[in-house]
């Protein structure tokens, strides 16, 4: 841990070492990201437990940083609403405070994604769309009782929202930001709501759908500014999940599901389930397209003076994803959040993920196919390789693994596969790695090398599992 300009320490800490001794927050919120009501049955039944959750913390707001509708239909924002209310009546908690409910739309809300709206008549669209005409200006005001508005501002216990809406709107936040500069205090911070993750912030290079770095410059003279975001639907678990530098960036997760995201490596895709016709991997616990449905977390923060609890729920498995994280505030390019601080850290410490001693690679041969094939290779003759989780070193939790096989006078043949059970607690996240190869990049006939190399967030290897195997 690092002790932060101001003496208290800036690191980890597990949330039932909260005792009631410590001061009382100045402010607090909750934050779910990605609901997307309307892709799958229970989807009103997790926000309904991440509310009741919040409720339970006594929350003063709920932010939300887009996607709580799936395709745009102006009843999925009906039903947010309306389980809203079932837990908030009239938008208050059960001691009679206001809740103040702050959303910034995502790309699912507007409804050009995936062009599902270019069939409709003009009297579906007036129906249905929630972004035609003025549907947006009368159901914002008729379900929320707010005035609809590109950009908006609330305060909040003397502390200042800002929010953004999807960028297709084009809502100008770096002007707004130069021109109410002067009515922001500087002695506080500041929250800053959007979509996307501002470019090159939480998550670094992995994240999918970053903006275009517009909220950079927006907020890079204000290290009292706090960005929250989400779209990437990159897991909480995530040790990059807080980024600071300039000023503080906050990934908000995936409510609707987890443990793959949308993660990308120098542009080459990690598996996920939309990718099982192109690749001939998997890994366990399969769900449907969308991933991992048990992977879904939100968050609650909690301010302080001079910082901030981080605080990170699991709603399937109904506890804490990982230690609460307390972030120094404000932001400093040094500061304990850093990632390449936190790298160089952890290698002198040798705090890197590394399988148990005792662990081992098995390869199975089936000539029928395998049930984890895609429907691109359904009884494709394979073989399945799995192997035991990495173990977590000194907080250093493994987020994928390199597989690679090699039979005898060919080429390598590589899987990148995210960790089964990523997203999840820790005492939940014991789940093998399994992957498959096709006979067609390695053929039976020959010896074949097996070589696995988990690595954790920040891109630190621990030692390779090896195996050799001939049918």
């Amino acid at each position: 841990m690092l002790v932060s300009r101001r003496g208290f320490v800036g690191g980890v800490l597990a949330f039932g070492a909260l005792g009631a001794s410590r001061p009382a927050p100045r402010l607090t919120f909750g934050v779910m990201s990605d609901l997307h009501i309307g892709a799958k049955p229970d989807a009103v039944e997790t926000v309904e437990k991440a509310l009741r959750w919040f409720a339970s913390k006594n929350v003063d707001a709920i932010l939300c940083p887009g996607d709580i509708a799936h395709s745009g239909h102006i009843g999925e924002m009906e039903k947010f609403a309306a389980v809203w209310y079932k837990v908030f009546s009239g938008g208050r908690a059960a001691d009679g405070r206001k809740v103040e409910l702050m959303i910034s739309t995502g790309n699912h809300d507007i409804g050009g994604w995936g062009g599902r709206w270019a069939k409709y008549t003009e009297e579906q669209l007036r129906a249905q769309c929630l972004c035609h005409g003025e549907n947006l200006e009368k159901t914002w005001r008729r379900l929320f009782g707010q005035r609809w508005e590109l950009i908006w501002r609330r305060e909040v216990k003397g502390y200042t929202f800002i929010g953004s809406q999807w960028s297709s709107l084009n809502p100008p936040i770096e002007a707004y930001m130069k021109e109410n500069a002067a009515t922001l205090d500087a002695d506080k911070p500041f929250f800053y709501c959007q979509h996307q993750h501002p470019k090159g912030t939480c998550h670094g290079t992995y994240a999918f759908g970053d903006d275009n770095g517009e909220s950079v410059r927006a907020l890079e003279a204000f290290p009292n500014a706090v960005a929250i975001s989400g779209h990437s639907h990159c897991a909480i678990s995530d040790e990059r999940t807080v980024w600071q530098g300039a000023f503080t960036s906050i990934g908000a997760g995936c409510l609707h599901e987890g443990g793959m995201g949308f993660y990308y490596d120098n542009c080459t895709a990690h598996w996920h389930p939309s990718y099982r016709t192109k690749f001939m991997a998997s890994m366990a616990d399969p769900q449907s397209w969308g991933g991992d449905a048990k992977g879904g977390g939100c968050e609650l923060v909690e301010v302080f003076d001079d910082h901030l609890v981080v605080h990170r729920q699991s709603i399937v498995f109904g506890r804490p994803i990982g230690p609460a994280w307390v972030v120094p505030l404000p932001a400093r390019k040094d500061g304990p959040f850093d990632f390449a601080k936190r790298t160089a850290q952890r290698m002198a410490k040798s705090a890197v993920t590394q399988f148990a001693a005792d662990a081992k690679i098995t390869a199975k041969y089936c000539p029928n196919g395998h049930a984890l094939e895609g429907v691109g290779h359904k009884g494709e003759p394979c073989i399945y390789v799995s192997f035991p989780r990495a173990k977590t070193v000194k907080g250093s939790r493994v987020f994928d693994y390199t597989v690679e096989a090699c039979a005898e006078g060919l080429p390598p043949v590589t899987r990148k596969l995210i960790a089964a059970g990523f997203a999840y607690p820790e005492e939940d996240a014991d789940i093998p790695g399994e992957c498959l190869f096709s006979l067609k990049e390695l053929p039976v006939d020959r010896q074949i090398r097996f070589a696995v190399t988990p690595r954790d967030c920040f891109g630190l290897t621990g030692r390779q599992l090896v195996g050799k195997w001939r049918l």
